[in-house]
Protein backbone atom coordinates (compact mmCIF):
# COMPACT_ATOMS: atom_id res chain seq x y z
CA UNK A 1 0.00 0.00 0.00
CA UNK A 2 1.25 3.53 -0.84
CA UNK A 3 2.75 5.82 1.98
CA UNK A 4 0.97 8.17 0.87
CA UNK A 5 -2.50 7.80 1.83
CA UNK A 6 -4.81 10.41 -0.42
CA UNK A 7 -7.51 12.65 1.22
CA UNK A 8 -10.93 11.43 1.45
CA UNK A 9 -12.60 12.86 -1.72
CA UNK A 10 -16.15 13.16 -2.51
CA UNK A 11 -18.02 11.22 -4.62
CA UNK A 12 -16.54 12.83 -8.01
CA UNK A 13 -18.38 11.07 -10.91
CA UNK A 14 -20.26 14.13 -11.89
CA UNK A 15 -17.07 15.88 -12.51
CA UNK A 16 -14.44 14.00 -13.54
CA UNK A 17 -16.60 11.06 -15.08
CA UNK A 18 -13.85 8.15 -13.86
CA UNK A 19 -14.49 4.93 -15.66
CA UNK A 20 -12.86 1.71 -16.42
CA UNK A 21 -10.55 2.29 -20.11
CA UNK A 22 -8.61 -0.48 -20.11
CA UNK A 23 -6.29 -3.62 -18.29
CA UNK A 24 -2.99 -3.88 -19.58
CA UNK A 25 -1.80 -7.83 -20.15
CA UNK A 26 1.74 -8.47 -20.42
CA UNK A 27 2.89 -11.91 -22.52
CA UNK A 28 5.78 -12.91 -24.18
CA UNK A 29 4.28 -14.00 -27.41
CA UNK A 30 1.10 -11.21 -28.65
CA UNK A 31 -0.22 -13.45 -31.18
CA UNK A 32 -0.52 -16.57 -28.88
CA UNK A 33 -2.25 -15.00 -26.29
CA UNK A 34 -4.95 -13.22 -29.23
CA UNK A 35 -5.33 -16.78 -30.02
CA UNK A 36 -5.86 -17.69 -26.41
CA UNK A 37 -8.84 -15.38 -26.02
CA UNK A 38 -10.41 -15.97 -29.23
CA UNK A 39 -10.87 -19.62 -28.37
CA UNK A 40 -11.91 -19.33 -25.14
CA UNK A 41 -14.31 -16.62 -26.55
CA UNK A 42 -13.38 -13.50 -26.09
CA UNK A 43 -12.59 -11.77 -30.09
CA UNK A 44 -8.75 -10.82 -29.54
CA UNK A 45 -7.01 -9.53 -32.54
CA UNK A 46 -3.42 -8.49 -32.92
CA UNK A 47 -1.67 -5.28 -34.49
CA UNK A 48 1.64 -4.85 -36.28
CA UNK A 49 4.87 -4.04 -34.28
CA UNK A 50 5.25 -0.35 -33.98
CA UNK A 51 8.30 1.27 -32.33
CA UNK A 52 9.43 -2.16 -30.61
CA UNK A 53 6.16 -2.67 -29.04
CA UNK A 54 3.68 -5.24 -30.28
CA UNK A 55 0.24 -5.25 -28.70
CA UNK A 56 -3.24 -6.53 -29.64
CA UNK A 57 -7.00 -6.14 -27.41
CA UNK A 58 -10.23 -8.07 -26.69
CA UNK A 59 -11.89 -4.52 -27.48
CA UNK A 60 -15.77 -4.81 -26.15
CA UNK A 61 -16.51 -0.73 -27.16
CA UNK A 62 -14.43 1.91 -25.30
CA UNK A 63 -13.13 -0.80 -23.39
CA UNK A 64 -10.50 -3.27 -23.79
CA UNK A 65 -7.73 -6.01 -22.53
CA UNK A 66 -4.44 -4.36 -24.33
CA UNK A 67 -2.67 -7.62 -24.62
CA UNK A 68 1.52 -6.37 -24.56
CA UNK A 69 4.98 -7.13 -25.09
CA UNK A 70 7.96 -5.22 -25.50
CA UNK A 71 9.67 -6.98 -28.97
CA UNK A 72 12.71 -4.59 -29.21
CA UNK A 73 14.28 -3.13 -26.37
CA UNK A 74 16.89 -0.73 -28.15
CA UNK A 75 13.91 0.66 -30.31
CA UNK A 76 11.12 0.70 -27.40
CA UNK A 77 13.21 2.36 -24.68
CA UNK A 78 13.86 5.67 -26.56
CA UNK A 79 10.08 5.88 -28.22
CA UNK A 80 7.67 7.85 -26.23
CA UNK A 81 5.89 5.33 -24.84
CA UNK A 82 8.85 3.68 -23.69
CA UNK A 83 10.35 7.23 -22.24
CA UNK A 84 6.79 7.30 -20.41
CA UNK A 85 6.77 3.43 -18.79
CA UNK A 86 10.04 3.35 -18.48
CA UNK A 87 9.44 2.58 -14.40
CA UNK A 88 7.20 0.08 -15.40
CA UNK A 89 9.53 -2.05 -17.07
CA UNK A 90 11.11 -3.78 -14.33
CA UNK A 91 7.70 -5.62 -14.15
CA UNK A 92 6.76 -6.11 -17.29
CA UNK A 93 9.96 -7.90 -17.69
CA UNK A 94 9.45 -9.92 -14.77
CA UNK A 95 5.59 -10.68 -15.81
CA UNK A 96 6.87 -11.64 -19.28
CA UNK A 97 9.74 -14.00 -18.14
CA UNK A 98 7.25 -15.86 -15.47
CA UNK A 99 4.79 -16.47 -18.95
CA UNK A 100 2.44 -13.49 -18.68
CA UNK A 101 0.40 -11.77 -16.21
CA UNK A 102 -1.87 -8.68 -15.72
CA UNK A 103 0.28 -5.14 -14.87
CA UNK A 104 -2.46 -2.59 -14.00
CA UNK A 105 -5.50 -0.86 -15.46
CA UNK A 106 -6.11 2.62 -16.91
CA UNK A 107 -9.11 5.02 -15.44
CA UNK A 108 -10.40 7.41 -18.48
CA UNK A 109 -11.40 11.09 -16.79
CA UNK A 110 -12.78 13.96 -18.63
CA UNK A 111 -9.61 15.88 -17.82
CA UNK A 112 -6.68 14.84 -17.03
CA UNK A 113 -5.04 17.48 -16.25
CA UNK A 114 -7.63 18.86 -13.65
CA UNK A 115 -7.19 15.21 -11.99
CA UNK A 116 -3.75 15.53 -12.03
CA UNK A 117 -3.84 18.40 -10.11
CA UNK A 118 -6.50 17.01 -7.63
CA UNK A 119 -3.88 14.40 -7.44
CA UNK A 120 -0.91 16.44 -6.38
CA UNK A 121 -2.86 18.24 -3.75
CA UNK A 122 -3.61 15.08 -2.15
CA UNK A 123 0.28 14.81 -2.15
CA UNK A 124 0.87 12.28 -4.95
CA UNK A 125 3.67 12.64 -7.66
CA UNK A 126 2.12 12.36 -10.89
CA UNK A 127 3.76 12.57 -14.37
CA UNK A 128 2.03 13.91 -17.55
CA UNK A 129 2.26 12.27 -20.73
CA UNK A 130 1.27 13.25 -24.32
CA UNK A 131 1.05 10.95 -27.14
CA UNK A 132 -0.51 11.86 -30.81
CA UNK A 133 -0.81 9.21 -33.48
CA UNK A 134 -2.24 9.07 -36.92
CA UNK A 135 -1.12 12.64 -37.69
CA UNK A 136 -3.29 13.92 -34.66
CA UNK A 137 -6.13 11.93 -35.48
CA UNK A 138 -6.01 10.62 -32.04
CA UNK A 139 -4.41 11.89 -28.91
CA UNK A 140 -4.51 11.03 -25.60
CA UNK A 141 -2.93 12.28 -22.26
CA UNK A 142 -2.13 10.19 -19.39
CA UNK A 143 -1.28 10.72 -15.76
CA UNK A 144 1.03 8.00 -13.93
CA UNK A 145 1.45 8.10 -10.42
CA UNK A 146 5.04 7.94 -9.61
CA UNK A 147 5.32 7.88 -5.19
CA UNK A 148 7.76 5.24 -3.64
CA UNK A 149 5.03 2.65 -2.28
CA UNK A 150 2.39 3.33 -5.05
CA UNK A 151 0.95 -0.13 -5.34
CA UNK A 152 1.81 -2.01 -8.32
CA UNK A 153 -1.29 -2.59 -9.49
CA UNK A 154 -2.31 1.32 -9.05
CA UNK A 155 -4.15 2.74 -11.76
CA UNK A 156 -3.38 5.23 -14.36
CA UNK A 157 -5.52 8.29 -15.95
CA UNK A 158 -6.18 8.88 -19.51
CA UNK A 159 -8.25 10.86 -21.49
CA UNK A 160 -8.90 10.21 -25.49
CA UNK A 161 -9.61 12.52 -28.25
CA UNK A 162 -10.43 10.73 -31.54
CA UNK A 163 -11.64 12.00 -35.07
CA UNK A 164 -15.20 11.17 -35.36
CA UNK A 165 -14.32 9.78 -38.86
CA UNK A 166 -11.99 7.26 -37.47
CA UNK A 167 -13.73 6.41 -34.64
CA UNK A 168 -16.38 4.91 -37.57
CA UNK A 169 -13.38 3.41 -39.06
CA UNK A 170 -12.57 1.28 -35.97
CA UNK A 171 -16.32 0.46 -35.45
CA UNK A 172 -16.59 -0.86 -39.26
CA UNK A 173 -13.20 -2.54 -39.16
CA UNK A 174 -14.94 -5.64 -37.03
CA UNK A 175 -11.86 -5.52 -34.47
CA UNK A 176 -14.27 -4.27 -32.00
CA UNK A 177 -16.52 -7.30 -30.51
CA UNK A 178 -17.09 -8.00 -27.42
CA UNK A 179 -18.23 -11.60 -28.46
CA UNK A 180 -20.84 -13.55 -25.72
CA UNK A 181 -19.71 -12.13 -22.73
CA UNK A 182 -18.96 -8.86 -21.51
CA UNK A 183 -16.04 -7.35 -18.74
CA UNK A 184 -17.57 -7.36 -15.58
CA UNK A 185 -14.30 -6.12 -13.84
CA UNK A 186 -11.24 -7.64 -12.22
CA UNK A 187 -10.15 -8.93 -8.75
CA UNK A 188 -6.94 -7.33 -7.27
CA UNK A 189 -5.30 -10.01 -4.49
CA UNK A 190 -3.96 -7.85 -1.45
CA UNK A 191 -3.03 -8.69 1.62
CA UNK A 192 -5.45 -5.55 3.34
CA UNK A 193 -8.71 -5.74 0.65
CA UNK A 194 -10.60 -2.95 2.41
CA UNK A 195 -7.40 -0.42 2.95
CA UNK A 196 -6.86 -1.11 -0.77
CA UNK A 197 -10.34 -0.51 -1.84
CA UNK A 198 -10.54 2.38 0.28
CA UNK A 199 -7.15 3.86 -1.13
CA UNK A 200 -8.80 3.59 -4.71
CA UNK A 201 -11.99 4.56 -3.77
CA UNK A 202 -10.58 7.85 -2.30
CA UNK A 203 -7.86 8.18 -5.52
CA UNK A 204 -10.58 7.82 -8.31
CA UNK A 205 -13.51 9.87 -6.72
CA UNK A 206 -16.03 6.44 -6.87
CA UNK A 207 -16.90 5.39 -3.12
CA UNK A 208 -16.10 2.09 -2.27
CA UNK A 209 -19.44 0.40 -1.92
CA UNK A 210 -21.27 -1.52 0.95
CA UNK A 211 -18.87 -4.59 0.84
CA UNK A 212 -16.16 -2.52 1.42
CA UNK A 213 -14.33 -4.74 -0.68
CA UNK A 214 -15.36 -3.07 -4.15
CA UNK A 215 -15.32 -0.09 -6.14
CA UNK A 216 -17.80 0.58 -8.77
CA UNK A 217 -15.68 2.23 -12.03
CA UNK A 218 -18.53 2.45 -14.98
CA UNK A 219 -17.33 -0.03 -17.17
CA UNK A 220 -15.06 -2.45 -14.61
CA UNK A 221 -15.54 -2.56 -11.23
CA UNK A 222 -12.26 -3.30 -8.92
CA UNK A 223 -12.83 -6.10 -6.43
CA UNK A 224 -10.49 -6.62 -3.90
CA UNK A 225 -9.59 -10.43 -1.75
CA UNK A 226 -7.25 -10.95 0.71
CA UNK A 227 -4.12 -12.59 -0.47
CA UNK A 228 -0.31 -12.11 -0.12
CA UNK A 229 0.30 -11.25 -3.98
CA UNK A 230 -0.87 -7.57 -4.53
CA UNK A 231 -1.47 -7.78 -7.85
CA UNK A 232 -4.25 -8.23 -10.37
CA UNK A 233 -5.01 -11.61 -11.03
CA UNK A 234 -8.74 -11.90 -12.56
CA UNK A 235 -10.47 -10.99 -15.42
CA UNK A 236 -14.10 -11.15 -14.42
CA UNK A 237 -16.95 -11.87 -17.16
CA UNK A 238 -20.53 -11.38 -17.36
CA UNK A 239 -22.84 -13.40 -19.95
CA UNK A 240 -24.26 -17.18 -19.91
CA UNK A 241 -21.78 -19.31 -18.65
CA UNK A 242 -18.29 -17.51 -19.09
CA UNK A 243 -14.68 -19.56 -19.51
CA UNK A 244 -12.80 -20.69 -16.54
CA UNK A 245 -9.44 -20.38 -17.58
CA UNK A 246 -6.05 -18.95 -17.68
CA UNK A 247 -4.52 -17.14 -20.59
CA UNK A 248 -0.69 -16.30 -20.53
CA UNK A 249 -1.13 -15.67 -16.27
CA UNK A 250 -4.38 -13.68 -16.10
CA UNK A 251 -7.35 -15.74 -14.96
CA UNK A 252 -10.56 -15.57 -16.41
CA UNK A 253 -13.99 -16.42 -14.59
CA UNK A 254 -17.61 -15.32 -14.17
CA UNK A 255 -18.34 -12.51 -11.88
CA UNK A 256 -20.44 -14.73 -9.98
CA UNK A 257 -18.27 -17.86 -9.96
CA UNK A 258 -16.70 -18.33 -6.44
Amino acid sequence: MTTTQPIRTPDLRPTEAPRFDHLLHCVPDVAAAVREYTAAGLPAHTNPVHEGFQNGAWRLDDRYVEILTVVDRAVYAPSPFGRATAGWQPRIDALTAAGGGPLNFAVHVADTGATTERLRRAGHDVDLHDFSFQEGRVTFQEAMLTGDGTPPWAPFFITVRMDPALRREHEASGRIDRGAFDLAGFLVETPDPRGAAAWLGALTGVPVDTSGTRVPLDGGAAHFTAGPADRITTLLLAGDRPPRTEIAGLRVRGVDDA
